[in-house]
């Protein structure tokens, strides 16, 4: 009764988190364009868009993914095989466990006439398919340790199902390995099913099964004698056969009874095996409970994306249904990491300490942007700059084992934090230093700074070769953007052999304030085309640093003013 009312229970949380999820799917935006659309638009939209295609040539290409890319992880495949053999060792694995093991009574039973869990193949299935589930999560394990670039960051929910199901695993080889040697276990299966009650014939048959099966007995109630262990081994082929394979067929869990022979004994007394009975299923139970709230959601949605993208091209869909489409996709990603190990950008963290760099862990944090946990300004500030380095190659699109459209997410985020006040970065700090450059240039006469400007550009190597510029405008000459403008001065303020001489005279914000400083297209020509060797490109580079400098400065004193009511 208390497991069948765990059982329950258990079923009862998951459908009511599966309901949530399905709710959350159509609700949750990811932009302002997304909200524009209620619950109903975007599950009228979805299912249309699956009717349309359920009815048309594209069902052969929507059910070839769900094989192909779906269940034998061919996305997968191409960009690392050690990825794809822990894939299919946990997938066979668990879905084996689940459909021939734990539903073994409801689905295995009725296709399969001699089904007797105690039985081969069952019997050494059941050991194969469990230790197929551990050496996947161990090649997993050992991936995240050894693969350069992988980041070590895993979601505390998912680190509670990677536990749940390690105890399921480890709990089950320990309840079997308990139940090979237990002599009670022994016990009432003759008393039930043998029908024995000559004392000489039990104790043959216990003889047998201490030596063939690994039952451990009490001292005294087994004998090696040959007579009886021919009495027992008739009756064994009379009674047990039949029913039991070998237990060291079970080879995983004989392994253990092995270790644990000594201590058999006392574990059974102790009543170790209806403990570990009560352990193993709780842990099951709980398992099934959190399902849709750990990363084997994607058991679930997984196979739908990869269908609807099959079928689908995105940029024509129903933006009602590419809202729920994409509400989808933040709950479908495993954080494998796969994104971030091969992102164009990632080797950027070295020197910007911003997790948001790396694909895995922006999206995570969109996730919890957009069921209302948005983080502090500093948080969305990071967001948005990771947004925002991001070259858009689409590399972790291609390379998603789910075909989460990370793409597709970024523009929504960043047109999201646009609509907040956050901006393209580059932008903002250009803005600023325009800013910072407008008091200069409003005086009639622009003072100049007799220390010069040379000390303050130290974070280049480079960039104090300004100091060797004569002003020959061969600079100038060379620079494209001079060219393609009508009125360079008018569109551009100043030519970069002016930007050189302004930071001769240590005129720090009219430099940096300059059009053509954030307009240079970095493409050296000016830096190549200088006879003195000033290298012109760098140093365009260094002042957009120290203005990212400066802006990042006044943020933060303009955020202390506004902590502490000093803003005016």
């Amino acid at each position: 009764m208390f497991f069948s009312i765990s059982l329950y229970l258990a079923l009862a949380v998951c459908l009511a988190g599966l309901i949530y999820k399905i709710r959350s799917w159509l609700t949750v935006s990811v932009d302002k364009q997304d909200r524009q659309y209620s619950p109903g638009q975007r599950a009228g939209a979805a299912l249309a868009g699956l009717g349309r295609t359920v009815f048309s040539r594209r069902i052969g290409v929507m059910l070839r993914a769900l094989v192909v890319d779906g269940l034998l992880q061919g996305r997968s495949l191409g960009h690392s095989g050690v990825a794809w053999v822990a894939h299919i060792f946990l997938f066979v694995g668990f879905m084996g466990l689940l459909l021939l093991h734990a539903l073994g009574e409801q689905i295995t039973a009725s296709l399969f006439s001699d089904y007797y869990p105690t039985l081969d193949p069952w019997l050494w299935l059941r050991d194969a398919l469990g230790v197929m589930v551990l050496i996947g999560v161990g090649i997993i394990i050992v991936r995240r340790l050894t693969v350069r670039g992988l980041r070590l960051t895993t979601r505390p929910r998912d680190r509670l199902a990677i536990i749940l199901l390690a105890v399921v695993l480890l709990s089950g080889f320990a309840l079997q390995a308990l139940k090979i040697t237990s002599a009670d276990a022994f016990d009432r299966m003759v008393t039930d099913y043998a029908g024995l009650d000559d004392p000489r014939e039990i104790k043959a048959l216990r003889s047998v099964w201490a030596a063939d099966y690994g039952v451990v007995f009490a001292p005294g109630q087994t004998s090696g004698d040959p007579e009886l262990m021919a009495l027992g081994r008739e009756l064994n082929e009379y009674s047990c056969v039949e029913c039991h394979s070998p237990a060291a067929h079970a080879f995983a869990s004989y392994g253990l009874s092995a270790i644990i022979r000594p201590v058999a004994l006392a574990l059974d007394q102790a009543g170790a095996s209806q403990v570990m009975y009560f352990i193993h299923f709780l842990a099951c139970f709980l398992g099934l409970a959190i399902l849709p709230f750990t990363k084997f959601l994607h058991l679930i949605v997984g196979p739908i994306i990869l269908a609807v993208n099959a079928a689908t091209d995105r940029a024509a869909m129903n933006p009602a249904a590419r809202a729920a489409l994409r509400a989808l996709e933040l709950d479908a990603c495993t954080h494998c990491g796969t994104c971030t190990v091969h992102c164009s950008v990632a080797v950027t963290l070295r020197l910007m300490p911003n997790d948001e760099i790396l694909p895995s862990e922006r999206l995570a944090s969109l996730a919890a942007k957009v069921h209302g946990n948005n983080g502090d300004r500093a948080h969305l500030a990071a967001m948005r700059d990771g947004a925002y380095i991001c070259t858009n190659c689409q590399r972790c699109t291609r390379l998603c084992p789910l075909g989460i459209n990370l793409n597709d997410l970024w523009t929504a985020l960043k047109e999201d934090l646009a609509d907040e006040g956050l901006g393209a970065p580059l932008k903002e700090i250009s803005t600023f230093a325009d800013q910072a450059a407008l008091p200069s240039r409003s005086r009639s006469e622009v003072l100049v700074n007799t220390n010069g400007f040379q000390k303050d550009l130290k974070h280049s190597a480079q960039a104090n070769s300004f100091a060797e510029c004569y002003s020959c405008r061969e600079c100038t000459n060379a620079c494209p953007l001079v060219f393609m403008s009508e009125w360079p001065n008018q569109e551009l303020d100043l030519l970069p052999h002016q930007v050189m001489y302004c930071l001769k005279l240590g005129l720090k914000e009219e430099a940096m304030g300059a059009r053509m400083v954030w307009n240079c297209l970095t493409c050296y020509e000016c830096q190549e085309a200088c006879p003195n060797l000033v290298q012109v490109t760098d140093v365009m580079y260094e002042l957009r640093y120290l203005a990212a400098q400066a802006a990042q400065a006044a943020q933060t004193v303009q955020a202390t003013q506004v902590a502490y009511g000093l803003e005016s």
